[in-house]
């Protein structure tokens, strides 16, 4: 983008995008000649979302103006509805956006949570199972000692120090990748290709304590120009096939 015959010491540019890099030279023009200024880089913040109280399962309670979810037995007087998550012991919970394109990055603080999935999924993803178990959603799960991420059902081992506290969730739908990070360590622990095909919406399950979600973030410093990096993953067999009771 060019803006030129600019005569004022100001200038306000529009319709920039969320979740995204910019650079901006300026090139002033006069007798004297002509000279471009240093290169100045922005990075705009990503687009804020809360979670959805009408998709969040009866046994969740939402706090912290809705960026916090927890873990709650006596919650029980939400009304059943067809997009509310209702799985048997596990609780989802969706963000209120559905992201068609751009670069959107958010972070969720799992606590002493040792039992959660934190990915993306399509509306028409099943809400009567785990996140990551269909065709329709992609996660980062935990279960006890176990770090895996998940699609259809398929499951690849990673190697996540057991300290891990946050986690960074990058999708970047226009070119089809959803990445998960160790952002205390700046560590990049796995990439999906997805070739999107419709829109998708965060989404979160826990099985015990709380997860708090941090949305509306500049990507950090270090994923400003991410290369593919090569992730410590290995088919496995699925734990939560398994093992499943001790999920529960």
């Amino acid at each position: 983008m060019i803006v030129p015959n600019i005569k004022q010491n100001h200038y306000t540019v529009h319709g920039l995008q969320s979740g995204t890099r910019y650079i901006f030279i300026v090139k002033a023009i006069n007798q004297a000649g002509s000279r471009n200024s240093e290169p100045t880089r922005l990075k705009t913040n990503s687009q804020p979302f809360k979670l959805d109280p009408k998709m969040t399962h009866k046994k969740l309670k939402i706090s912290n103006d809705g960026l916090q979810m927890e873990k709650d037995e006596s919650s029980l007087k939400k009304s059943h509805t067809p997009e509310r998550f209702s799985g048997t012991g596990c609780y989802g919970a969706a963000g209120n956006i559905f992201i068609d394109s751009g670069c959107h990055y958010w972070e969720v603080v799992m606590g002493s949570s040792t039992w959660y999935a934190i990915g993306i999924a399509y509306k028409s993803a099943p809400k009567n199972e785990w996140i990551g178990k269909n065709a329709s959603s992609w996660v980062f799960s935990r279960c006890n000692s176990n770090f895996v991420v998940r699609h259809n059902n398929k499951e690849m081992l990673v190697d996540v120090p057991p300290q891990l506290k946050r986690l960074g969730v990058l999708l970047d739908y226009d070119n089809n990748m959803l990445s998960f990070y160790d952002p205390a360590n700046s560590l990049h622990l796995h990439t999906f290709d997805v070739t999107f095909i419709l829109p998708v919406c965060p989404t979160f399950t826990i099985w015990n304590k709380s997860l708090m979600i941090l949305s509306g973030l500049p990507a950090p410093d270090f994923i400003d120009y991410p290369e593919r990096q090569e992730c410590n993953c290995r088919p496995q067999e699925s734990p939560y096939v398994s093992g499943m009771k001790a999920c529960h």
